[in-house]
């Protein structure tokens, strides 16, 4: 039995034909509100850039009339290589509406998982910037794709990646890159307008959208495949939840290459008709700011960032009292926080993961303050949850805990050609597996406890171990490597990389590090090296992580030999 009544009025839509339904409902409002910290005007505040809903429709179909131009299929994947900006989101709608796929990729990626996701993917078009903050984005992708430098816009021809044609940059054009600028251009004739709504015409709610990356516990991202009634559907349940509608201004720095920035922020507004403020990067300082010189009602973001916010020196000094709303991942006390420290009074508690659309469960709310704090929620209508015993498969009773399974509208279409990851993740009737350890209250409130999966949590990015364990094994000088995760206050934890090096090798921690510096995503590389002789072994032959994370731990409380032998 539910609490409360909940209206289920979403119909089946395409992403394009909700943004034109809120459009016609309220063109004036406003919908979208960029700040780009990045580019501070001269009283040093971030550059504010707002769409009303109409404004914003506009600009979504010129850029579909533009890839329209250049020849962009239906089912084609075209790639955004892009922080929070404006374009990024005028992208997402406008390769919903001719019927293609967007392929979000981490601003933080290095060359080599750039490479990884661009071929995995099969991306015949990607859509990037010049530079972001200290990385050189064309830069890097002339040095995986120089024929850039040889072929004219849109006949690329690469060795390295066969099926991509098209490089589209924000800057002002470059050899082998079309201007954004041009691309618009291109699609300036009325044809293009004819085109797309035939080409809409064709798009149907239950095709794929959104291709998203995800760590899980392979060696290498998978691509979840998802489609547009399952993440509209999803996050209009989601910030129904949370109560945010049309009288609320919500700020999020949650990136769109993330599913909580594509998805949960993106999408909701347009179900929900709230106006989003988006940040280009999370700034504490710059978001006490929104808060007080906005009046925003609403934050949602992950666990660093609402602790960045407390210990800010601006903490005291700014204006927080119209916030009242938001969500969270995290432990109770970081919910506690929230509430009583940060003043979000009707805090809800998520849990999700991208394979789910991304949300199964959040607290309402409307909950009593310890259900908000103390659980992550019910599952939405039409889905459901079991808990199984992670040996045997058996359905366990409230109360126990065991392997969180998911069935539903929002468990995704699969693997993108991963055809048997995606057989071990969904059985055959429909359940996907999720990794996670969790327990069902008598109310059917869900309790996440961690994860069964091999996979850490770095600021709210997802790192999987096996990935840069075998990244490490690629060094000359190791034979062996285990990556941990161990508690950190700033970032949740962090990965910890215990290494054996083959016989009369020589290497220091500082140079582990810098290795994977070079090469690694910033949130992937080990903040600690601890250099072993020998790893404790199971029986089976597997390196006991449970007695590295004991021995980190008896190191940290106060050098405590390690029971480990040293290399």
């Amino acid at each position: 039995m539910t609490l409360y009544e909940e209206v289920f009025e979403w119909p089946r839509l395409t992403y394009g034909a909700a943004l034109e339904r809120l459009a016609a409902r309220s063109p004036e409002r406003e919908l979208f509100v960029f700040h780009h910290v990045e580019i501070p005007e001269s009283d040093g505040r971030a550059t504010r850039r707002a769409y009303t809903a109409a404004d914003f429709l506009t600009a979504v179909n010129r850029l579909a009339w533009g890839l329209l131009a250049l020849g962009v299929a239906p089912g084609e994947r075209v790639a955004l290589w892009l922080a929070n900006l404006p374009e990024a989101a005028i992208a997402q709608f406008a390769i919903a509406k001719i019927g293609a796929v967007v392929v979000p990729l981490n601003t933080r990626f290095k060359a080599g998982e750039l490479e990884y996701v661009l071929r995995q993917s099969e991306a015949a078009t990607l859509i990037t910037m010049d530079r972001f903050l200290d990385a050189e984005y064309e830069a890097v992708i002339r040095t995986l794709c120089p024929e850039a430098n040889v072929y004219p816009p849109g006949r690329l021809r690469s060795r390295r990646f066969p099926n991509l044609k098209r490089l589209i940059t924000l800057g002002p054009g470059a050899p082998g890159m079309f201007a954004y600028s041009h691309v618009l251009a291109l699609g300036a004739d009325p044809h293009w307008e004819r085109a797309l709504r035939q080409r809409e015409a064709d798009v149907r709610p239950d095709d794929v959208v959104l291709i998203q990356y995800t760590s899980g516990s392979t060696a290498f991202p998978k691509g979840v495949m998802l489609a547009h009634d399952q993440t509209l559907r999803n996050a209009f349940l989601m910030a129904g939840r949370a109560g945010f509608d049309e009288s609320d201004r919500v700020l999020s720095a949650m990136p769109m290459f993330h599913i909580g920035g594509s998805v949960c922020a993106l999408l909701g507004a347009v179900t929900r008709g709230y106006v989003l403020h988006m940040m280009t990067k999370f700034d504490a300082g710059e978001t006490l700011r929104l808060f007080e010189e906005e009046r925003i009602t609403a934050y949602i973001g992950i666990e660093t960032m609402f602790l960045m916010l407390r210990d800010h020196p601006d903490f005291s000094r700014r204006d927080r009292s119209s916030l009242r709303k938001g969500w969270a991942a995290g432990p109770p006390a970081l919910l506690q926080m929230i509430a009583d420290e940060i003043g979000i009074r009707h805090v809800c508690s998520v849990y999700g993961l991208s394979e789910a659309s991304p949300n199964v469960c959040i607290t309402d709310w409307r909950d009593a303050r310890e259900r908000r704090l103390r659980t992550n929620g019910r599952p939405h209508p039409g889905v459901e949850v079991e808990i199984r015993d992670p040996e045997t498969g058996e359905r366990l009773a409230p109360g126990q805990a065991g392997e969180i399974c998911v069935r539903g509208y929002n468990v995704m279409m699969g693997y993108y050609n991963m055809p048997d990851e995606t057989a071990r993740a969904i059985d055959a009737e429909g359940w996907l597996h999720t990794g996670d350890l969790g327990a069902l209250t008598e109310e059917r409130y869900l309790v996440f406890l961690g994860r069964l999966k091999d996979v850490l949590r770095v600021g709210g990015e997802n790192v999987s171990a096996l990935e840069v364990e075998n990244f490490l094994l690629a060094h000359p000088k190791i034979i062996a490597a285990a990556i941990i995760g161990v508690p950190d206050p700033q970032w949740g934890e962090v990965p910890a990389a215990f290494v054996k090096l083959k016989e009369g090798e020589r290497l220091t921690e500082e140079e582990v590090i810098a290795y994977c510096r070079r090469h690694l995503a910033p949130f992937k590389v080990p903040r600690y090296v601890r250099f072993v002789s020998e790893f404790p072994m199971t029986g089976s032959g597997k390196i006991q992580k449970s007695q590295l994370r004991e021995s980190f731990e008896r190191e940290r409380r106060g050098g405590i030999e390690s029971p480990l032998p040293a290399s």
